[in-house]
């Protein structure tokens, strides 16, 4: 007789849970921690089925050209929209074609938001580039009139070094008066603290960042990308051997290589290649001055008093491209904003590198905490994306 009730109430409790699920999606306050709990479980499984993929519909794709610019978007039915969002790549050669950002775009569409994705070329060539702004700017504003509601302005969600021209486009006052929210994950502070960070790891004569070493790949990439931006388009074969070089063993030495490049080539290459803390104020002090102009330009020391929005930044506590105190130090700014500034939300999560899941492991309990935490902030940025 047990043996006969026993799978009868276990069915009925699975069942009663699917259907506490369900309706507690249909009421905001509930449905964002369900939500919540979707979307980091799709992400945390690469994308792949998971209950969000079973439970929602596929997305739709569309593509537009607002303004020339090619923008993907990802979205369910017509006029269902609980929100819409605005997805900036970061320094990555597929731009918007990247799997890892469609596998995001779609997951949060699965939710109800649309969301736009344009293409930045800047960002493809590992570069800042002031175009992507107007990029950004016109991709944004297009979004706006075509998705946002009364109540549910449209936002921004910036990965990794995006967050510099999509920051920088939160601020123009076309932009800033139709911007409800904005995301930040793995984001920058000071371009210059992070070209210390991965060249040498450390600071003045303190040890390596706590995200622990750089992935030094960056730099050289860097350097590839933007021959043309540093007026060193007579040496590109030099360059080229340079960097297939370093890329295949950062320790291999170049200089029968860099004895052939002029003096201002091999000031930059004494910078990309010092690994010595104390050294880097010195050698950075022997660029153009050009350079560390554009360098400073694109800080967010002077854009960030010039928005108003709440502000989300997400970071991976293990981040080996952007230490974790760059966000911390892009809260602390926007904290001083004047008075009608947006709300701050800050996360340094361990389960999490630079744009992706992993981190450090910890202990069972550590582990369930921070998943907990994550959670808890994602379900805050779901309930500003809907416009709460």
């Amino acid at each position: 007789m047990f043996s006969g009730r026993w799978p009868r109430r276990l069915l009925f409790s699975l069942c009663a849970i699917v259907l506490i699920a369900f309706t507690a999606r249909l009421y905001p306050p509930l449905r964002h921690p369900v939500d919540s709990a979707l979307l980091l479980q799709s992400l945390f499984s690469g994308g792949r089925g998971g209950w969000l993929g079973r439970w929602t519909h596929p997305p739709v794709h569309l593509a537009a050209t607002p303004g020339g610019v090619q923008v993907d978007v990802y979205a369910g039915r017509p006029g269902s929209a609980r929100g819409c969002v605005l997805l900036a790549h970061g320094m990555t050669d597929m731009g918007r074609r990247d799997p890892r950002l469609i596998a995001f775009a779609r997951s949060v569409a699965r939710l109800g938001f649309a969301v736009a994705v344009p293409d930045l070329p800047g960002m493809r060539r590992f570069r800042p580039d002031p175009q992507d702004t107007a990029r950004l700017s016109k991709s944004f504003l297009w979004l706006s009139e075509k998705f946002a509601r009364p109540g549910m302005p449209c936002g921004f969600f910036a990965f990794s070094f995006a967050a510099g021209p999509a920051m920088r486009t939160a601020a123009r006052p076309e932009v800033a008066e139709r911007t409800g929210y904005f995301i930040a994950l793995g984001a920058y502070f000071d371009l210059k603290t992070v070209l210390r960070h991965l060249t040498t790891g450390g600071r003045g004569s303190e040890p390596a960042f706590p995200g622990g070493p750089p992935v030094r790949v960056g730099k050289w990439l860097f350097l590839r990308y933007n021959v043309a931006l540093l007026g060193l388009q007579s040496y590109e074969a030099e360059i080229e051997s340079i960097i297939r070089l370093k890329l295949a063993d950062e320790g291999a030495d170049v200089s029968s290589i860099s004895a052939r490049l002029p003096d201002r080539l091999r000031a930059l290459l004494a910078l990309i290649e010092n690994r010595a803390p104390s050294r880097f104020e010195e050698l950075f002090g022997a660029q153009p001055r050009a350079m560390r102009a554009l360098l400073e330009e694109w800080s967010m020391r002077g854009v960030v008093p010039k928005t108003g929005m709440p502000l989300f930044l997400l970071h991976g506590r293990s981040d080996p491209f952007v230490p974790a105190e760059e966000s911390e130090r892009l809260a602390a700014l926007a904290r001083r904003r004047p008075r009608g500034g947006g709300s701050v939300h800050l996360l340094i999560a361990g389960s999490l590198t630079h744009v992706d899941p992993g981190g450090d492991g910890g202990s069972a309990w550590r582990r369930i905490i921070g998943a907990g935490r994550l959670a808890g902030f994602v379900s805050r940025i779901l309930t500003a994306m809907e416009g709460g």
